[in-house]
């Protein structure tokens, strides 16, 4: 079954089998907590991630905390330099142009496979994702932050109902590209439409319609694309 984020962080819940709670390791809290720093802006893009400030912020020792930057910089959300510092990953507009070139490809085709390959347990987690936006957007439409964190779902359950390991691999290190220009922006996309097209991809899923997945996938990105060139021309419009 489908397991959600809240705030982006990941829920642990019961074990039932044994009627006791199950705890977050140091490891996942450090990690958890580095992730939700950066996703509410207290390291804005480009921020160099100090080890001894990370430990203080988490209440432990250096060692996870050099686990979740290596998870993190996994994510795309820190990059690691030359020297072994890390930093919150920051995007200009020529890597912005490359890295939708990738993701118009790459995604088109993993939702190609995924049409052919889908089970129905992956479709109805597709669903209860959907319903969670619809919601959203109905409830709470100024909550950028967590229509972000379940359009990342949504794209991951197309990426892994592709059922290609390697593939999925490669996209995990792009899949918080979104989160990371609306960090970068201050600006997210515009919601509605985004559903509206996820609903339209959901259906071509449904029906086993390979050539019409890859083309929905395809209009998605580029709608992104355009939206978000909009924006910085917006800001760089402002700037002058």
């Amino acid at each position: 079954m489908l397991t959600l984020l809240s705030d982006g962080l990941e829920l642990l819940g019961n074990d039932q089998s044994r009627g006791t709670t199950v705890l977050p390791t140091a490891k996942l809290r450090t990690y958890q907590t580095i992730r939700k720093a950066i996703l509410n802006g207290t390291f804005p893009p480009g921020s160099h991630l100090r080890e001894e400030e990370l430990s203080e912020l988490c209440n432990t020792s250096r060692t996870p905390v050099r686990q979740a930057i290596r998870r993190l910089a996994d994510e795309g959300l820190v990059t690691i330099a030359a020297n072994k510092r890390s930093y919150v990953a920051d995007v200009d507009e020529t890597h912005a142009e490359e890295i939708f070139d990738f993701l118009a490809f790459l995604e088109s085709y993993l939702a190609g496979l995924a049409a052919t390959r889908i089970t129905p347990e992956k479709l109805e987690d597709l669903r209860s994702v959907l319903d969670l936006q619809k919601q959203l957007i109905s409830a709470h439409p100024e909550d950028d932050q967590r229509f972000l964190e379940l359009n990342i779902q949504f794209h991951r359950l197309v990426h892994e109902a592709g059922g290609s390991p390697i593939l999925l691999e490669i996209a995990s290190r792009v899949e918080n590209f979104t989160q990371s220009l609306y960090l970068k922006h201050g600006k997210a996309t515009e919601n509605a439409g985004s559903v509206q097209q996820h609903e339209e991809l959901f259906d071509a899923l449904a029906s086993g319609d390979k050539t019409r997945s890859e083309l929905l996938m395809r209009l998605h990105v580029e709608s992104v694309r355009k939206e978000c060139r909009e924006i910085w021309l917006d800001l760089n419009g402002a700037d002058d």
